[in-house]
């Protein structure tokens, strides 16, 4: 929230303050319930790790810290840009610091174990003598060493980046946000709606589970040390996301947030032995260019390197166990249909005062519709002339289509939604007027039919990306060629308007052959809205499957 009131958003944020009178945004008040528990668990760490004694501060602080930062940006649009950008670096600033001497810490950890258990067990160390194999304890004593030194100098640099931390006074910053935001919360009376909350979540969500199984093709492949990786960290971020929104859920999606956490331990695993497998690897190829001498007495000897070779098996040994381990519990994922089991919970799973009344009557979506394209004065005209030309295309076009009178319903509400993006300016408008549909807590559509109408808006202008769009993902798979059909016929619909004149006043269709013709009449010249509809036409080519020739 600014000072100025609450902050009109989209799903990505648009730092453009309304008025005093505004109401809180559903967006927002939930932010509320989020943001202060991150906050308390990632400030309540910061004298033990300034003490820096016990390691799990450490280890609890980076958690904290990475979910704060997961978190911000998604109520970016709560709070003004210049607190937003300014908390982002100092926690990243932190998070890095942090994650540094934890990741320091856990090999420490590994290390001590490994030296302890090579000491107490007699038995192990006999038979490596009996069978001729170097022991890994000089090794291990050599590395430990090494990182010892390492993490005293992290451990300045974790302190450091505290004392910048709390120079830049981002906590009490946030907290005061916090608190202000908090105050105004209790004092309203009406609580916001927060209708525009779970397709934001479902999105967001979709978004995160859809770049996880992108990398789904690699789990077969043992050597794809990157891409597991990198599935691990995707997992990490679903789990965040759903941590964040899991309160919109019946059960808070615990049970998939079990598994998730799970796969991401196990790719955690198979990380650790990955950096030990490159260090020591990097390590040894190191030694064998470098000449010997007697300076060179922290160098590791011909013992230490021996060792270093069979702790080197040694965690091959184990990245083998554990990606076994891993392609176990990912394919016990699918025969669980877990991917599939979210998703549904995106929608069936919402708690009933995140679902909007429904049915709706048409008059109120008509007047709701109505009241947000009026944010955007300038261009209701251009927006209205556009919505009659797509109904006046979808009625001549009914026989191709076969849609419904619903279809022609929701055909209208993204005609005069379409170009309200533009109050927040000319480039970019479509994505950001669809992102504002999407999300807006007035409207009383659901999932679905607010995915319909973001894809038509964000696909009004510009090159249309199928397999790019995230809302075409949240239409059931039987209705996307509806959600095309409407979008091509707007998108034409806006071409026949191009210089915002209100030049075309009818439009004709009949199908002639193998194509489609449509002759426009006005008053003026009209060629350069006949050039833009035919330049818009590719997107009804390629869902008609047919061209359509505007003369």
């Amino acid at each position: 929230m600014s000072r100025h009131g609450w902050w009109i958003t989209g799903d990505r944020g648009m730092t453009v303050p309304c008025e005093d009178t505004c109401p809180p945004t559903g967006m927002c008040w939930y932010s509320m319930q989020k943001l202060p528990g991150l906050y308390d668990a990632f400030t309540s760490e910061i004298n033990g790790v300034k003490v820096g004694q016990d390691i799990e501060y450490i280890h609890r602080m980076r958690v904290a810290s990475r979910r704060l930062r997961a978190a911000l940006p998604l109520f970016r649009a709560c709070f003004t840009e210049k607190q937003y950008k300014k908390w982002m670096q100092e926690i990243t600033n932190i998070t890095r610091a942090l994650g540094d001497a934890r990741d320091a810490d856990v090999q420490i950890a590994f290390l001590i174990k490994s030296l302890k258990k090579i000491q107490k067990d007699d038995a192990l160390q006999k038979k490596v003598m009996t069978d001729h194999q170097p022991s890994m304890e000089p090794a291990i004593r050599f590395l430990l060493s090494s990182l010892q030194k390492k993490r005293t100098v992290l451990q300045k640099r974790v302190l450091s980046a505290l004392v910048r931390l709390e120079k830049s006074q981002v906590p009490d910053d946030m907290q005061s946000v916090f608190t202000t935001m908090g105050e105004d919360l209790r004092a309203t009376r009406k609580k916001p709606s927060l209708s525009g909350i779970p397709p934001v979540a479902a999105l967001r969500i979709r978004k995160r589970l859809s770049i996880l199984l992108s990398y789904e093709s690699w789990v077969i492949h043992p050597e794809a040390v990157a891409e597991h990786h990198a599935l691990r960290i995707a997992a990490k971020k679903l789990r965040y996301t759903m941590e964040i929104y899991g309160s919109i859920y019946r059960n808070s999606l615990k049970k998939p947030l079990v598994r998730v956490k799970k796969l991401q331990e196990i790719l955690g695993d198979i990380h650790d032995c990955d950096v030990w497998i490159d260090h020591i690897t990097t390590l040894l190829l190191r030694e064998r260019s470098l000449l010997r001498s007697r300076k060179g007495s922290k160098r590791p000897d011909t013992t230490t390197l021996s060792g270093l070779r069979v702790l080197l098996r040694d965690r091959e040994t184990e990245r083998r166990r554990r990606y076994r381990q891993f392609v176990r519990y990912w394919r016990a994922l699918a025969r669980v249909h877990l991917w599939d089991e979210v998703q549904q919970s995106l929608d069936t799973g919402r708690k009933t005062a995140f679902r909007p009344p429904q049915p709706y009557r048409d008059d109120e979506a008509a007047a709701a519709v109505r009241v947000l394209s009026g944010i955007c004065p300038g261009i209701q005209s251009h927006s209205q002339h556009v919505t009659g030309l797509a109904l006046t295309l979808f009625d001549a076009l009914e026989y191709l289509h076969n849609l419904g009178i619903h279809d022609r319903f929701l055909l209208g509400c993204a005609g005069k939604l379409h170009d309200i993006g533009w109050k927040y300016g000319q480039s970019g408008h479509n994505r950001r007027g669809a992102e504002l549909v999407f999300s807006h807590d007035a409207l009383p559509f659901d999932l679905e039919e607010r995915g319909i109408l973001a894809f038509i808006i964000l696909s009004h202008r510009g090159k249309v990306r199928l397999s790019l769009s995230p809302y075409l993902e949240m239409i059931a798979p039987k209705n996307r060629k509806k959600a095309l059909m409407l979008a091509a016929l707007l998108r034409i619909a806006d071409g026949l308007d191009f210089p915002h004149a209100g030049s075309v006043l009818d439009v004709h269709c009949r199908e002639s052959a193998d194509e489609v013709v449509c002759t426009v009449t006005g008053t003026g010249d009209l060629t350069a809205e006949k050039e833009h509809a035919q330049g818009k036409a590719d997107l009804f080519r390629q869902v008609f499957d047919r061209p359509l020739v505007i003369q």
